[in-house]
């Protein structure tokens, strides 16, 4: 079994509702900053699990430990959040799922997949502030509360921490617990509003909160065409597009029209160019090529660097393999290679695609590109070997 969820099991977290937006006034925080915990023994005892379980996420070897990555994500979390900033302790987790969480103690889990698939700030902003908005209205601790009363002490344990990193959930439990953590429409609402207002308060675009869904529509719909039977999240959520068109409504009634000009991509692509090989072969590594192709005419429109994306392109056709993929890859090789910043691999993969298809010659080229772009590279003696065999 793959050791990630499926992309969307992990949206279902999200949790979609299709209640209408007919609240026309602000949406006030249920707390304060710097809340803590009431003295009733339930809410007390699950702070001091929900502690542990952070103590334990802590050690965890899907923790993203890179510094840059980590400041900005933090710098995001605090934008929205204002003066909740220092309630909250921000986890960047190695999973390609499109997720962010919160706990009722205020432990955030943004998954890297989340930043995989916005492309601009203001679109991961309105992910992370429509969590905010779960904590500030007490619907996390309400969840969490809900979740506990149900389950033995070590069994909240494992689903919490599960919960958090998603690695290693059996499908059926996963969808048994997704349940469990499922939010009330109202809450939803509630959520929506909230997010929205986070944004604009902190100055960056609320329109980026109903873009964000229509993006996991986009997606869904590119792969659906994969499967023979609907996914899990066109099952539980066949109204995403009636709550992206509400919302989109509300906020439009309440900020006004779209800013002219393109969404601003500057702060978001730059942080996806350089972590992009990472962020992608764990993509490619669900093995969801629809997902994945449109995920690539994303990353291609906001302007992301076109050696990454064609050779990530590549790597998806190689990989897939159905009729004309490997025409296709080579192509895509190529326009890696042409278009600068292609990585090494780009040269090593056309080759061994050109030697399959009878060049031998261009194969050879492209081993010898390879090497001198990755004179270290582990598979070096292989390589030498199939210039060896045809000199």
């Amino acid at each position: 079994m793959n050791r990630y969820l499926p992309t969307l099991i992990a949206t279902v977290l999200l949790a979609v509702s299709t209640a209408g937006y007919a609240i026309d006034k602000d949406i006030e925080p249920k707390i304060p900053p710097g809340y803590v915990p009431e003295e009733a023994q339930d809410e007390a005892g699950i702070w001091m699990e929900m502690w542990e379980i952070e103590t334990k996420l802590r050690q965890s070897p899907m923790l993203v430990k890179d510094a840059e990555f980590n400041a900005y994500v933090q710098s995001v979390v605090c934008e929205v959040a204002g003066a909740y900033c220092r309630d909250f302790r921000v986890y960047l987790i190695r999973n390609p799922g499109f997720n962010a969480s919160m706990t009722a103690t205020g432990m955030m889990q943004i998954w890297t997949g989340l930043l995989t698939r916005v492309t601009t700030t203001d679109e991961l902003a309105a992910v992370i502030g429509h969590e905010i908005a779960h904590y500030t209205g007490l619907h996390t601790l309400e969840q969490w509360r809900g979740l506990k009363s149900g389950l033995a002490v070590g069994s909240f344990f494992d689903l919490a921490l599960l919960a958090a990193t998603g690695v290693g959930v059996p499908l059926g439990q996963a969808t048994a617990m997704l349940n469990a953590l499922a939010f009330s429409r109202e809450q939803e609402q509630e959520a929506d509003i909230l997010g929205a207002q986070m944004l604009a308060e902190a100055g960056l675009d609320p329109h980026a909160a109903y873009r964000v869904w229509n993006m996991i529509v986009d997606e869904e719909e590119s792969a659906a065409v994969k499967r023979r039977k609907p996914g899990i999240f066109s099952k539980t959520h066949p109204d995403a597009k009636k709550r992206a068109g509400k919302l989109e409504d509300w906020v439009t009634e309440r900020f006004g029209p779209v800013s002219e000009g393109p969404p601003d991509q500057g702060r978001h692509v730059a942080l996806l160019n350089k972590h992009y090989l990472f962020l992608m072969e764990d993509q490619l590594d669900t093995n969801r090529f629809g997902r994945t192709k449109e995920m690539l005419e994303r990353h291609e429109r906001a302007g992301v660097e076109r050696g990454l994306v064609e050779y990530f392109r590549g790597e998806m056709l190689r990989q897939r393999g159905g009729d004309g993929d490997e025409e296709g890859a080579m192509e895509a090789y190529q326009r890696s290679i042409d278009g600068g910043l292609a990585p090494p691999e780009a040269f090593k993969n056309l080759g061994y695609l050109c030697l399959k298809a009878g060049d031998k010659v261009l194969a050879m080229e492209n081993f010898r590109m390879y090497l001198e772009a990755k004179p270290d590279a582990s598979d070096r003696a292989m390589i030498e070997f199939y210039l060896e065999e045809t000199t």
